[in-house]
């Protein structure tokens, strides 16, 4: 019974267009943590493991970073068996230029770090206080563990849902479109009202990047080090306080060199540049059959604004 029920499911992901799976994509993989959360938390209250401060034990924010990343594994495995993307192509090489880009584009993004303060201060007009987020300890090799369940899984399978599900079904828009909707949704779907600024930013450079390339690899490896970098100036303590204005200055000059080069001298084929006549319903279909999803996120968003107020 179970193997008909998979196989009616990849049967219907193999009947839908690229918008139209994409679309459901998104919906499934910011669905399915919420129902695997559920569970967990259910299954804890019945074990009697929910006792005294378990929200921040170590295994309980293991297990909280690690049901996104399942979740994840399973969306990208049920695409796979339905033929809607192949292993091939989520994992196509790309040329080693876009893995430099990427890298330079990465540092770049961390100018940006004004622009955060700038919305947090406009938050902050409102009411609204920045929300800790806990991590599990990284002392010794926890820091092993840490980078494990923040940098690399999510680098790898957040990439290969945005980046490469998700972003397939927007390749006939036009590029602006399609990676200006990528990154929205990516901020999205962090559903943290302090990182909405940076998360956009971010979600549409990936875009770009993989665009341009046509790989996801290059942008697997700038989020892992984005994630890296932020963890480890926190395991040690690190500070750019006395060099801030000449690394924000080189920094922002990273920015601006990698986009420029992208956007006006990248003279490789435009993957994401195939703009149809049918664009809008391409749109709309996408934003149709990704409409749950969107909806839970954006409700989740809200919710984690006015508990901060």
């Amino acid at each position: 019974m179970k193997n008909l029920e998979r196989k009616k499911l990849s049967k219907m992901l193999a009947d839908l267009n690229a918008p139209r799976a994409s679309g459901t994509a998104y919906s499934v993989a910011t669905v399915l943590p919420v129902l695997f959360s559920f569970a967990f938390l259910t299954f804890i209250a019945i074990t009697g493991l929910a006792k005294g401060d378990y929200g921040s034990s170590d295994w309980f924010l293991y297990a909280s970073f690690l049901i996104p990343e399942i979740a994840f594994v399973c969306v990208v495995f049920f695409f796979i068996k339905s033929g809607q993307v192949t292993v091939k192509e989520t994992f196509k090489g790309a040329r080693l230029k876009y893995f430099v880009l990427a890298i330079v584009l990465q540092i770049g993004l961390l100018s940006l770090s004004e622009l955060n303060t700038w919305f947090l201060r406009l938050l902050g007009g409102i009411g609204y206080d920045e929300q800790a987020i806990l991590i599990p300890s990284m002392d010794g090799f926890g820091f092993v563990g840490v980078l494990l369940v923040i940098a690399v899984f999510p680098a790898v399978f957040e990439e290969i849902v945005f980046r490469g599900l998700i972003l397939k079904g927007l390749k006939e828009c036009k590029e602006i479109v399609a990676v200006l909707i990528c990154g929205a949704l990516f901020a999205l779907y962090h559903q943290k009202p302090e990182q909405t600024v940076y998360q956009f930013c971010c979600g549409v450079a990936f875009a770009l990047v993989a665009l341009r390339s046509g790989s996801i690899l290059p942008t697997v490896v700038a989020h892992f080090l984005n994630n890296a970098w932020i963890l480890t100036m926190s395991k040690f303590s690190l500070s750019l306080d006395s060099i801030y204005v000449p690394f924000l200055c080189f920094s922002a000059l990273c920015l601006v060199g990698s986009l420029a080069y992208l956007l006006f001298f990248d003279k490789t084929e435009k993957t994401g540049n195939l703009k149809t006549s049918n664009e809008k319903t391409v749109i709309k279909d996408f934003l149709i059959y990704g409409a749950i999803g969107i909806s839970v996120c954006a409700l989740s968003w809200i919710l984690a604004l006015i508990s901060g107020l």
